[in-house]
């Protein structure tokens, strides 16, 4: 879109809605927002409420008469115990009122240019350690199949020459939404991972969501599925940490698996899946989140205005080695080389040396720390050849560990950049040992100078690196 123009926004008194509301108002934009009874709901007096009812199949364009672009947000809540009913209720919002909104765009004479559509990670299903990019597969349950007909529903809009994009959401971290459920047990100290806590939890900060929608709403090149999620992977139980850790108690009691399914029957399998999605199409495109790690969105949502910060480090270093960009790229993207680059008292081996290299790649291996012997796997989240690339921990010692390597020509050579951002876990006790952890980390670096120095330059003195660690 161009210029400061007018949005409809459905679920417009909703959780994420009103943020986005608020966020479009602040930018200058004119908001309509529409619901079944508009009057219900005291908006600002900037918005102009309209009534839409995602439940009635009949044509309503005047709903959104003099739109330029559709946010549509509006769906039954997931969470609860699926009876039947639910059940119906949380397909046809979704679906019918999506082809509901769709027919009234129809019958415009001047249609809106764009639809950007909520959906779910739900899409994907239980998927375990499989990286999900934009492109994958859709899952085949209950969630998944409602999902995949939405996002159907939905697209029928291109037909009428309105881009559409489908914004797949995983859990929004703010002051309300599925975290204001979860806050009560976490403050007595009675919070934890659900199952096993191994499994990857889809989440954005609600700030980030409303902006991907304006991003989705500015450029023309976001269309279709767009995985809504932060760049960071966190499993049941590093969730589970970050929110004690915001509120300042342990979160160390698990629901475990079976009470789940007991107490919440099918509804269950959604909160235990596991669904590692990666947001491809919004990091290739530009957009920067604001809260890019969960420790530090948790504290931004839960403990707003109290000046605290989440207990995450980072480490910074140089090198400079003779050899083009290429070589250089090719050397350190070759997971085989990671032994060369590894001390030798941490007995590195390589599990299985993947087939290639890129985005969604994962590699497992094994070795020690501080003698103690444990399995790492490791995510390629970005891959930009050959200026650098990210992996990520996606299991292992630590609860964070991202390392980003960014490679720069210079006269002579390539200067290498690493940049490790990582956070301890069962926080806030694993600060105890954040020192040896952080000489730990530059006895490691300094070994890994070396190291390349012998690989590029036999017979060489090493440059030394510079080294910088952050709190």
């Amino acid at each position: 879109m161009q210029g400061k123009q007018r949005v409809a926004v459905t679920g417009a008194s909703g959780f994420v809605g009103r943020a986005l509301v608020e966020t479009l108002l602040e930018r200058g934009y004119g908001v309509i927002a529409l619901g079944r009874r508009p009057e219900a709901h005291a908006f600002d007096r900037r918005v102009e409420a309209r009534r839409f009812d995602p439940g009635d199949a009949t044509p309503n364009p005047g709903a959104f008469d003099g739109a330029d672009a559709v946010v549509h947000l509006a769906g039954e809540t997931v969470a609860g115990r699926w009876t039947a009913e639910k059940k119906k209720r949380i397909a046809s919002s979704r679906v019918a009122g999506t082809r509901a909104l769709v027919a009234s765009l129809t019958v415009l004479e001047r249609r809106p240019a764009v639809l950007v559509c909520a959906s779910a990670s739900g899409y994907y299903g239980a998927r375990g350690d499989e990286p999900l990019a934009e492109n994958a597969a859709p899952g085949d349950d209950f969630l998944a199949r409602v999902c995949v007909d939405w996002e159907r529903a939905a697209s029928e809009a291109e037909a009428l020459g309105v881009r559409v994009a489908h914004l797949r959401t995983g859990i929004v971290l703010g002051d309300g939404g599925a975290l204001a459920k979860m806050l009560a047990p976490f403050r007595l100290g009675l919070g934890g991972p659900f199952g096993g806590g191994r499994q990857f939890v889809p989440w954005i900060h609600i700030d980030d969501l409303v902006s991907l929608c304006l991003f989705a709403l500015d450029r023309d090149e976001v269309r279709g599925p767009v995985n809504a999620v932060a760049p960071d992977y966190a499993t049941s139980a590093r969730f589970a940490q970050a929110l004690g850790a915001a509120v300042r108690r342990p979160a160390v009691v698990p629901a475990p698996a079976p009470a789940l399914r007991l107490l919440l029957g099918e509804f269950a399998e959604t909160l235990l899946a596991s669904q590692l999605m990666l947001p491809a199409v919004a990091e290739d495109l530009g957009f920067v989140w604001g809260y890019p790690h969960i420790e530090q969105a948790m504290f931004a949502a839960v403990a707003r205005g109290a000046g605290r910060r989440a207990e995450t480090r980072v480490f910074r270093s140089e090198d400079t080695v003779p050899a083009d960009p290429d070589e250089v790229f090719a050397f350190f993207s070759d997971a085989r080389n990671l032994a060369t680059i590894t001390p030798p008292e941490m007995r590195f081996e390589m599990l299985a040396v993947p087939p290639s290299m890129g985005r969604g790649t994962t590699i497992d291996y094994r070795l020690r720390v501080r003698g103690v012997p444990m399995r790492w796997t490791t995510l390629i989240a970005e891959w930009n050849p050959p200026h650098g690339f990210v992996d990520v921990q996606l299991h292992g010692p630590y609860s964070l560990w991202r390392h980003t390597h960014r490679f720069e020509p210079v006269a002579g050579g390539v200067r290498v950049h690493d940049e490790v951002e990582y956070a301890l876990p069962f926080a806030p006790f694993g600060n105890a040992v954040a020192p040896i952890v952080e000489r730990d980390v530059r006895s490691i670096f300094a070994y890994r100078t070396a190291a390349i120095a012998r690989a590029f330059a036999p017979g060489t003195e090493p440059q030394p690196a510079i080294p910088s660690v952050a709190g």
